[in-house]
């Protein structure tokens, strides 16, 4: 029976995937497998019968596919065909996933391997990762230094069988972190051939080369199968100097500067990157400001160190003469060429799951997953800055101000090697359990396992006071100014320093994060008795689970005072903790009428180290049929999110900043956002931050209603309207946050933002407000003195999105030149509206800061041997960066006063309604993918791809950001695969 029993789950599973296998489409209501020849088995003719299945969202198993939510399916076979390496690959194109993370080439990426989704725009930590139905360890590494997440870039492709998305609010079935949806990769459970894989591909701009090979396959005995999986998989690093566009600060068009070629307007008064001598007593009047002379590098300085430098001058545009001036020149540094646009990284994964059959009705499994990377990704440390000094040897000896500048090569500091960050990481699943029949009538599982993650990274590190005397030598006294004097040796800026000389100040910093999941689960489902108008379904819940985490840093990191170990990572996050978690649930699926379902579903949870109690949600869904073709839906539920380990168990760590001192300037008799930074600025202000241990549960309440429509045969339609709230979300309160309340509340409403407040902060919250910012007592108000600012996340947050999903399918008839089929998929986010703290008016910032649509199209062909796809998805490209500011004039001049921008008053009822004002979005980027396969014989296969086939790479060019606001630098990718199947 049990073997029986085992091989039905299996055909079910293969069925589902097949039937589903045009891409991110969910839309089968017959239940009929389609007739399509995959990687993993040729076709023989023979028709599969679906009978129940449990789909994601449920867990009682079910006969139709389509359900009271909307669930999309992508078949490991199609992620492949559409041109997808990884799983996360894949995810990046759902339509659900609007929301954006921090890519791997933004600053401060946490890992080389850290890849979040982000489902509905709620933030990644809001999307539950399942594997198998079971929960992982999070990622030990902190989002953004903040939060811990759940990554996707470790899982191995060779042994996906699919994946399942439930875009919406789950917590009634799987608990914490279900808000924005659920992803559940599903992996093989039963093979009896054995399949070899091999594909190699490259960026055809350069850069970027990637080798994956697998082996996976299964055998089946009379009482127990096995099934394995080995994967190795190697994807390079692209540096910024593969991409010649992005590799020099001359490239982004907002800086340019200059009477050829200007494009915004932003002169070069700020220092660039690079090797620089300043003479701060000769200063350069500009058009738009002041800039201090730079000492020409003497010859040749620049060029010895090879492509990394150039001699580049300073240029500002006088508008009154129509002229550019020349404050001098310097060694401009090509400061991103050894950046890491796309982190590289070598996988060796292993994966061996095993059946054994106790009797007719026990059967006992295993699964063991292991996975280990290493790579490199870039690491940023900041140049040497004298900051400003008096030279006696300056001017003919008769003494000048100075500042210089330096940043240190990879020849300097060994290599390009020594430059970068190593990261080792290894992640192991083990879990184990019994699953059988009860009674004929129950299915049931229990199963107990326990998941390990950890990451140790190698850094480079210097220290702050060796490498201060290294270059400026002792000091000699202060000068009449009240400047430091020092006579330092020039020859040391202008020219590459040893190796030796480097390693003096330097050292390499090494940090362990390590995170645990222990869980065990039993699940009970089944029909409870025949009701009015069909068989009761239910199915019941118990969990049990002890998480925890470990942030381990090297000890020198910890003090970072100005004679201390610098890391490329600002502040140095410590923390640590465990907790434990209890939970059970019960659904119910009601028939009301032969054309009405219900699905009901409440669950417990609790958690230790919460404020809150406990966790009652619930959820009740309606799928009502009113003719054979026609699926009408609705669902309402309501779900919640445990705080995040690292929002409770972070230990205090500090770091220093300069803000703007809203306080002193509202004493002065400023008026609001007219505060000049520069003349009220608090220098080196200590910000420490520090976990909250009284956080309360974050709240979440949802609902859907659409329909699905087989119109006609070959062709399925389904669009739902999706409606998401979350209240009490858990941020960390800025320290410019805390500034700009502290001068509203102690200064009669002072605000130098113009913000509109839905209403007052309480006095209660000034309180807080001014307990969080400590300031040296008795200094004068011209003076900020010593400033100390606490920060630690807070429940203060709201969110609210609302949109609509459109996923379409038709399957052509048979024709003669083999098997069509058609996909769409669609979702509009309609509303996006929040607010950081409840006194804040709640804001719909869909037009102005998020993406609003996403789409999916795909065509699939497959004619005898041959298969060929073609995949679009399209993002909305998000705001222009000028948003908001007036319209440049031709020389790229934007204009600052009121006489050529109708309001600039952003509290103003008529902001925004100048012609002259920019309110522009980006283009969509639009990407197109394909694929080409082949079999030779029943055994041999090859597959060609191309990813993003027009190499397109879109970007902001009024951005002045790191990378320029390239949405994807790495162009198109071709690859070629190879798979061979044998007994």
């Amino acid at each position: 029976m049990n073997r029986l029993y085992s091989n039905r789950r299996t055909v079910l599973a293969a069925a589902m995937a097949l039937a589903l296998s045009c891409p991110l489409a969910a839309i089968a209501q017959d239940g009929q497998a389609q007739q399509t020849q995959t990687d993993e088995s040729t076709a023989d003719g023979k028709a599969k019968n679906l009978d129940t299945v449990t789909v994601t969202g449920s867990r009682i198993k079910r006969s139709e596919i389509e359900g009271p939510a909307p669930v999309t399916v992508i078949s490991a076979d199609q992620m492949r065909k559409e041109g997808f390496a990884t799983v996360y690959d894949a995810l990046q194109t759902i339509t659900a996933a609007l929301g954006p993370v921090q890519n791997d080439y933004d600053w401060g990426q946490s890992s080389v391997n850290a890849y979040p989704i982000n489902l509905r725009n709620l933030g990644p930590g809001r999307s539950l990762l399942l594997i198998n139905g079971h929960r992982v360890a999070d990622y030990p590494m902190p989002y953004q230094g903040k939060s811990n997440f759940a990554n996707f870039n470790n899982i191995p492709t060779g042994i996906v069988e699919r994946i399942e998305i439930l875009a919406g609010s789950a917590s009634a079935i799987y608990g914490s972190d279900a808000m924005g949806g659920v992803i559940n990769v599903v992996l093989k459970e039963n093979m009896e051939e054995h399949v070899a894989r091999v594909r190699y591909g490259k960026a055809t701009r350069g850069g970027r080369n990637n080798m994956d090979f697998s082996l996976s396959g299964g055998f089946t005995g009379e009482r127990g199968s096995v099934v394995y999986n080995l994967q190795h998989f190697n994807r390079g690093v692209l540096l910024a100097k593969d991409r010649p566009f992005m590799d020099e600060e001359a490239d982004k068009d907002y800086r340019v500067w200059g009477p050829g070629e200007r494009h915004f307007g932003v002169a070069h008064l700020t220092p660039y990157p690079g090797l620089y001598l300043q003479n701060r007593d000769n200063p350069v009047p500009l058009g738009l400001g002041t800039a201090y002379q730079r000492i020409a590098p003497p010859s040749g300085a620049c060029e010895q160190y090879g492509n990394l430098y150039y001699r580049a001058n300073l240029l500002g545009y006088d508008r009154n003469t129509g002229t550019a001036n020349n404050a001098g020149e310097y060694c401009a540094q090509r400061v991103f060429a050894n950046w890491a646009l796309r982190t590289g990284s070598k996988d060796d994964s292993a994966y061996l799951h095993g059946t054994w059959d106790f009797n007719e009705n026990v059967q006992g499994w295993a699964s063991l997953g292991i996975w280990r990377s290493t790579g490199d990704f870039n690491t940023f440390l900041d140049a040497f800055d004298s900051s400003v000094y008096w030279d006696p040897t300056a001017n003919n000896g008769a003494g000048g101000s100075r500042r210089f500048l330096k940043f240190h090569s990879p020849q300097e500091m060994g290599g390009e090697g020594a430059i970068l960050t190593k990261s080792n990481e290894e992640a192991i699943d083990f879990s184990v359990g019994l699953r059988g029949r009860l009674a004929d009538k129950f299915d049931w599982e229990a199963m107990v396992g326990r998941a390990t993650y950890e990451v140790r990274e190698s850094f480079p590190v210097l220290n702050q006071g060796d490498m201060f005397d290294y270059y400026m030598g002792p000091r000699q006294g202060t000068a009449g100014n009240g400047l430091p004097i020092y006579s330092p040796n020039y020859n040391k800026l202008w020219n590459p320093i040893p190796v030796d000389d480097f390693r003096s100040f330097s050292d390499r910093g090494h940090k362990k994060a390590r995170s645990y999941l222990n869980q065990a689960q039993f699940v009970l489902s089944g029909d409870l008795f025949e009701g009015w108008a069909g068989p009761i379904g239910f199915a019941a819940v118990l969990e049990a689970g002890k998480q925890g985490y470990r942030l381990t840093p090297d000890p020198k990191t910890l003090n970072q005072d100005e004679d201390g170990w610098y890391t490329p990572f600002g502040n140095v996050e410590q923390g640590g903790g465990d907790r434990n978690r209890y939970a059970a649930g019960v659904e119910f699926r009601v028939p009301v009428l032969s054309t009405l379902n219900a699905n009901i579903a409440t669950r417990y949870d609790k958690y230790d180290a919460v404020a809150s109690d406990a966790a009652v949600t619930y959820q009740l869904g309606l799928e009502w049929r009113p003719i054979d073709t026609l699926l009408v839906r609705g669902s309402y539920g309501t779900s919640f999110r445990a705080p995040d380990m690292h929002y409770i168990y972070a230990k205090p760590s500090s770091g220093i900043s300069d803000f703007t001192d809203y306080v002193r300037c509202a004493d002065a008799g400023w008026p609001n956002r007219q505060c000049p930074r520069d003349d009220f600025k608090i220098e080196d202000a200590a910000v420490e931050r520090t976990g909250t241990p009284d956080l309360k549960y974050e709240e979440g309440k949802s609902w859907s209603a659409g329909f699905v429509w087989d119109a006609f045969k070959g062709f399925s339609l389904s669009a739902d309207y999706w409606s998401i709230k979350v209240d009490n979300l858990i941020d960390d309160i800025s320290a410019e946050q805390l500034l700009l309340d502290e001068a509203y509340c102690t200064r009669n409403g002072f605000d130098p933002e113009g913000k509109v407040r839905g209403v007052a902060p309480s006095a209660a919250w000034c309180n807080e407000v001014v307990s969080r910012i400590q300031r040296t007592a008795g200094v004068p108000s011209s003076d900020p003195g010593s400033v100390t600012i606490l920060v630690n996340p807070i429940n203060r947050a709201e969110t609210e999105v609302t949109g609509v999903d459109v996923n379409a399918r038709y399957l052509l008839p048979d024709t003669n030149w083999g098997d069509w089929s058609f996909n769409l998929n669609y979702t509009n986010m309609l509303t996006y509206k929040s607010r950081g703290f409840p006194t804040d008016k709640l804001e719909d910032t869909r037009k102005t800061q998020n993406p609003r649509t996403k789409i999916t199209l795909s065509a699939n062909w497959v004619h005898d041997n041959w298969n060929a796809t073609l995949m679009m998805y399209q993002k909305s490209g998000g705001r222009d960066n000028r948003w908001g500011g007036c319209m440049p004039f031709e020389d790229g001049y934007v204009p600052s006063g009121a006489a050529n921008c109708d309001d600039l008053d952003p509290a103003s009822p008529t902001y925004g309604e100048s012609t002259q004002r920019i309110f522009n979005r980006r283009e969509p980027r639009r990407y197109f993918n394909g694929s080409v396969g082949y079999w030779f014989t029943e055994n041999f296969k090859v597959n060609l791809y191309v990813s993003n086939i027009f190499d397109k790479i879109y970007g902001d060019k009024w951005c002045g950001d790191f990378a320029y606001c390239i949405d994807d630098p790495v162009g198109r990718e071709v690859a070629a695969e190879i798979i061979y199947k044998f007994k």
